[in-house]
């Protein structure tokens, strides 16, 4: 194409050339005729000169046709090559996606318009208060229910403060900046007068930039759960209130029962000390039988009730350990040789022969577990293995802190599995029928967990019932390197073992 453009070109050039030569030669014809006399010779060349300017303008023409026809001829190629590569039905394709792009699009909108108008109805009949405001405070939308609850129109509530707002809620950031997602309580005064606490869930709302534009709050009325949690607290502290009364009335009875108590085992042991019959010697020694047992209740009631009001606190000192356990294992032989029974003691050869603790108490322990022990077996025996396992020593000292392990093992009747939870329980008991064979009050137990728990440990159990049963509890003292013999410790101010419960 670019060999006909160029004709095209040259031809138009020469065209113009010819016409400008000519309108020079007309223009200049009367004086040619007078200087040079040559009038027949120029009319000739004028002609002639427009002759050749038509001739060419015709071929101008001419080639400009041609060029023109063979661009459009090209095009018309171009275009039925590309029609022909794409395969048949594309135009109509093409047009059948357009038509079904819109179609889709106006489904979407429609779509689009029903799942507003659900949203905007849902919003409508909740129940919660739900509202929009600006960052500045100022109300942008209001549901039905924001609006029944204070009493007023839409239009009238738009533009108002959002009421926790004004009350600086929710509580900002460090950078004084409303947090994303806050929740808080408020208590309002609705339009009937009435006093509601609402719970609101308070959340940014963000344009395509990330700047927050709106918040957008949701209130619960919790007033129901308010009036309830203050109800259980009310009822929790009168709970509380009562137990108080009555720890402080069991200690207060256990102390004024003891004194008739001790008047009554006084006069006993000086009556024992008379010249009696051998009947009236039973007599007395049932009294005094009997006064042991009462004194032993009144002495577990009394613990109990000081534990549960905070008021017992140990009494730690050095004593000695493996004599402490030899004690008890001696004071309860003749029982278990009464019993025909078997009472051992094993202590491992690591555990310290003086330690630091409260040695009343834990004699006090192991007199309810290896009592038990013993009420409870009728055949077989009892046994106690001592473990330990020492700490590290403290800094700048020899002192060093062990948690001895003592296990009690009876070959006893056992308890069942649905009974082991109730066992350490005050006043639990494992026969609670009237006929049954061994008695207590049920408070040994529980007063042994709590007394291991003061000492740091814990006491468990395991048991199956007619194989026997195993209390292991465990207790944190401390003992000094080197340590062998117990301290002299006066007769009168030695402790005094606590009788079996």
């Amino acid at each position: 194409m670019a060999a006909p453009l160029r004709r095209k070109s040259f031809l138009i050039y020469a065209l113009v050339f010819s016409l400008l030569a000519a309108v020079g030669a007309i223009v200049a014809r009367e004086w040619l005729r007078k200087e040079i006399r040559l009038d027949q010779l120029f009319d000739d060349a004028i002609v002639s000169l427009a002759i050749i300017g038509c001739i060419l303008l015709v071929l101008a023409g001419y080639v400009w046709d041609r060029a023109l026809h063979s661009r459009l001829k090209a095009l018309m190629q171009e275009a039925r090559s590309r029609e022909e590569e794409r395969e048949p039905g594309a135009a109509e394709a093409e047009t059948d996606e357009v038509i079904s792009l819109a179609r889709r699009i106006e489904r979407m909108a429609q779509s689009l318009q029903r799942v507003e108008a659900s949203y905007r109805g849902i919003v409508e009949d909740l129940t919660d208060l739900i509202c929009r405001y600006r960052p500045d405070g100022r109300l942008t939308f209001v549901n039905s229910a924001y609006a029944r609850f204070f009493g007023q129109d839409r239009g009238e509530l738009v533009g108002q403060m959002f009421p926790p707002r004004v009350l600086d809620l929710p509580p900002r950031g460090r950078d004084n900046i409303l947090p994303e997602v806050a929740t808080f309580e408020q208590e309002l005064v609705n339009a009937k007068g009435w006093r509601r606490w609402i719970a609101w869930t308070n959340r940014a709302i963000a344009d395509a930039d990330g700047e927050v534009v709106e918040y957008q709050a949701v209130g619960h009325d919790i007033t129901a759960r308010r009036e309830a949690e203050d109800a259980l607290r009310r009822a929790k502290d009168a709970a509380e209130a009562a137990d108080r009364a009555k720890s402080e009335f069991l200690t207060i009875i256990s102390h004024e029962i003891q004194t008739p108590i001790n008047g009554v085992m006084g006069f006993c042991r000086l009556l024992q000390e008379t010249a009696l019959s051998r009947e009236q010697k039973e007599y007395v020694d049932t009294i005094r039988s009997c006064g042991n047992a009462l004194e032993a209740l009144v002495s577990d009631i009394l613990d109990l009730s000081q534990i549960e009001a905070g008021r017992l606190s140990l009494q730690p000192a050095p004593f000695g350990l493996h004599k402490c356990f030899e004690e008890v294992v001696a004071l309860f032989a003749p029982q278990a040789r009464a019993a025909d029974l078997g009472l051992e003691l094993h202590v491992a050869p690591d555990v310290p022969a003086i330690v630091t603790g409260d040695e009343q108490r834990l004699r006090q322990v192991l007199n309810n577990l290896v009592g038990n022990a013993l009420k409870f077996t009728s055949r077989g025996g009892v046994s106690l293995r001592v473990t330990g396992v020492k700490g590290e020593a403290a800094a700048g000292g020899g002192r060093r802190a062990v948690t001895l392990k003592v296990a009690v093992r009876d070959t006893g009747i056992g308890i069942d599995a649905d009974k082991l939870l109730t066992l350490f329980r005050p006043f639990g008991q494992i026969d609670t029928s009237p006929r049954r064979k061994h008695g207590g009050a049920g408070l040994g137990l529980a007063i042994s967990k709590r007394l291991c728990e003061m000492m740091g440990g814990t006491i468990e159990v395991e048991s199956f019932p007619g194989t026997g049963s195993t209390f292991t509890f465990t207790v944190r003292m401390e003992y000094d390197a080197g340590d062998s013999t117990a301290p002299m410790v006066p007769a009168a101010l030695a402790p005094r073992p606590a009788p079996a419960t």
